[in-house]
């Protein structure tokens, strides 16, 4: 199962707020993790990550804090994990050149092709949902009911 770190979560809830913020307007750090109860620091070092990745921008000022730079429609779920998470594999050998795998079971490994396979499809199903998915009440509300079809946790 994929497990998210917090900070990609936090990342997601702020990307999330400010989609919904009136266009041209900004919010502070300080401003989403009081309203959702985040830890200030590290959304702080959050949003400076999708800030320098180009995601969001910001500006300086009385009226200063965060807005979208990029619409969400324009990112997957793939490069985003990949840029707040690094490269994901479903094993940790899957993301890498054959040569470059530091694995004990290398010389007699029966099943690399097969997790580099799955791994490419993996990538290709997360290439296929947008950000701006989480902004939708509707999608939101489509994840959930997938959520309960799987019985389990589409994206936890």
């Amino acid at each position: 199962m994929l497990k998210l770190n917090r900070t990609t979560e936090y990342g997601l809830i702020a990307l999330r707020h400010l989609s919904q913020r009136e266009e041209g307007t900004a919010s502070s750090a300080r401003e989403i993790a009081d309203i959702y109860g985040l830890p200030f620091d590290i959304l702080a070092k959050t949003l400076q990550r999708l800030k320098d990745s180009g995601m969001i921008q910001s500006a300086q000022g009385a009226r200063g804090g965060y807005k979208l730079q990029k619409s969400l429609d324009q990112v997957n779920l793939a490069e985003f994990l990949e840029l707040m998470e690094g490269a994901t594999g479903v094993v940790a050998c899957a993301d890498k050149q054959e040569h470059d795998v530091a694995c004990e079971y290398q010389q007699r490994c029966q099943i690399h092709g097969m997790m580099r396979g799955l791994n490419s499809r993996f990538k290709l199903f997360l290439s296929g949902i947008r950000l701006s998915e989480f902004t939708s009440h509707s999608k939101a509300e489509e994840l959930v009911q997938l959520e309960r079809h799987l019985g389990t946790k589409a994206i936890t």
